[in-house]
């Protein structure tokens, strides 16, 4: 996904064992939370949250934002989740609404890795006022609504169900899907086409949270402002433009472990006036994080920097380079723009905002290679390898972008590195829906850009699948804007999805990498590290490796 909009098809497939690495800035250490309230946690208080702009809606089939995500979290249930922790711990399952996570060893997950058995918890109820007890027929009801609405950007996530893809938004034929079966109120089975090791993957994602169908039905396309789920909190108010009020849920299976009476999400302060609204103490959390601008001065404030907290997005920024359009149909003037790149300028650029990356995968991404360096800022060799490919004198492009920070400000430090070696950019800015739609328009007219990307879930075919391969690349809406493929990466990407031996695996998608980045359709440029800051009233926090906050497990002073 990209950080500020939907996916668009991306398919994961085999899982390896992730060991993200939470960097601190300024904390205490673990992606945990620096300074705030200590001590035994409390119960009562709202925790007040501070973003920028408000959420297109709440509805987990739909909304798939990072502020939408984390609300969510804190309203639905499904039927397993992340664990709530840090780093590493983070990324294990534990059960939801799910007694325990299916696995062969427990009999949840069949010989042949086709059908899995979740038996549902019988204390979970809907909040009020349905006050109802939640069901397997609940499950299978909201899994078929996500797969029929045609705004729902993981439809192709599920479609390995059998039955799926006769049922989906696209083909609309059955009446079910067959593959999810309900044994009994509190049992359900799902089979798949073929073995899919990510699966569970799939089903801790937001898209199969749970929802209450007479709720849906009644408020019909506003459902999105008015939702109710069987989480720690439910919806209380939505003010458009100023907040959305959560509560308590007395009805949560699981009370004991939430602390707070509620949180207010608060609405429309830029990001500095945030700050200083948290300094003043009426805001708690920035979900936002903390401004660029901003972050030196906090860093070494002996009173605040105890209270940052940061931690490494699974993710990159870079430059991609229209493979289609000359000159960067030539390898040696591809690899002169990754020669060209000025890390350490971008870093100071950054301050604080992210880390140097050398290679497609992000640390904490399988794959990731520390040891790996296959381009370094070399103008010279940039210039060398310009001349060897015809262009001397370099040559005149155009540089596209989208009017979001930080990419305008990215965009002109890349154009003075280009400038340095010969090449001569001009840069067009565009609005970021409209940007991003042309860069997924085949024979689009951008030479060269710049793009981001974060993981759906921690998988290496989230980064090769999505975008470098064959099939984004012959495809409108496709997410290769490089509109480049090889037959070799083709091939390997093919051989990892044949196998479950994780050493193996991760082999072939190192290989990819290096091929991927001898031909250079892209210039990865940084990971981007999410830093925020707490107010000294609370407690329990921390920066979650999937969801960021996670706001039912904090608690206020």
């Amino acid at each position: 996904m990209r950080r500020w909009r939907m996916p668009l098809g991306a398919t994961l497939t085999l899982v390896v064992a992730l060991a993200l690495v939470v960097a601190s800035c300024g904390s205490s250490g673990g992606g945990g939370g620096g300074g705030g309230a200590t001590g035994a946690p409390q119960k009562g208080g709202v925790l007040n949250v501070a973003w920028q702009g408000e959420p297109s809606g709440l509805d987990p089939a739909i909304q798939y934002e990072v502020k939408s995500m984390g609300m969510e979290n804190a309203m639905y249930d499904t039927l397993i989740k992340y664990a709530p922790a840090a780093g590493e711990a983070g990324t294990k399952f534990v059960p939801d609404l799910a007694t325990e996570v299916p696995t062969t060893a427990n009999g949840g997950l069949s010989a042949d890795g086709l059908t899995y058995t979740f038996h549902l918890r019988t204390d979970a109820k809907f909040a009020p006022p349905v006050n109802r007890a939640v069901t397997a027929e609940d499950w299978k009801w909201s899994v078929e609504r996500m797969m029929r609405l045609p705004k729902a950007p993981a439809i192709t996530f599920y479609e390995g169900i059998v039955g799926a893809k006769a049922y989906d938004a696209t083909n609309s034929k059955a009446t079910e899907i067959t593959g999810i079966k309900v044994v009994d109120p509190q049992t359900l089975t799902i089979t798949l086409t073929q073995p899919d090791p990510t699966f569970l993957y799939k089903i801790a994602m937001n898209f199969t949270e749970v929802l209450d169908k007479a709720t849906v039905e009644k408020w019909g396309s506003q459902y999105p402002h008015h939702p109710l789920g069987t989480g720690p909190f439910m919806f209380s108010k939505w003010t458009p433009g100023q907040e959305i009020v959560f509560t308590r849920n007395p009805n949560y299976w699981d009370a004991g472990k939430v602390w707070l009476d509620g949180v207010d999400f608060k609405f429309g302060a830029g990001s500095s006036t945030a700050l200083l609204q948290l300094e003043r103490g009426t805001i708690d959390v920035l979900g936002d994080g903390v401004p660029a601008a901003d972050y030196v001065r906090v860093k070494n404030d002996p009173k605040w920097s105890k209270n940052l907290s940061g931690a490494p997005q699974i993710a990159w920024y870079y430059v991609f380079m229209n493979t289609k359009i000359k000159p960067f149909d030539n390898l040696k003037v591809r690899q002169a723009v990754n020669y060209a790149v000025n890390s350490a300028k971008l870093q100071k650029l950054l301050a604080g905002q992210g880390t140097p990356l050398n290679q497609i995968y992000p640390n904490g991404m399988p794959g990731y290679d520390p040891s790996a360096q296959f381009y370094t800022y070399d103008p010279v060799k940039a210039k060398a390898l310009l001349a060897e490919a015809g262009f001397p004198n370099g040559f005149k492009t155009t540089f596209y972008t989208h009017n979001v920070d930080p990419f305008p400000r990215i965009a002109q430090s890349l154009q003075n590195d280009l400038a340095q070696v010969g090449i001569v950019a001009s840069i067009k800015v565009m609005d970021q829906s409209s940007y991003w739609t042309l860069t997924m328009t085949m024979g689009n007219p951008i030479p060269l850009g710049l793009s981001d990307w974060y993981m759906d879930f921690p998988d290496p075919s989230d980064w090769v699948g999505v975008l470098f391969s064959k099939a984004q690349a012959t495809m409108d809406g496709g997410e290769n804007a490089s509109w480049w493929w090889d037959p070799q990466v083709e091939s390997l990407y093919a051989q990892s999805q044949a196998t479950t031996d994780q050493t193996k695996r991760v082999d072939l998608f190192r290989q990819m990498q290096t091929i991927i980045m001898q031909q250079a359709p892209a210039a990865p440029l940084y990971q981007p590290v999410f830093n925020t800051m707490i107010s000294d009233n609370v407690g329990g926090f921390y920066i979650h490796p999937i969801w960021q906050l996670e706001y039912q497990d904090y608690w206020k002073k």
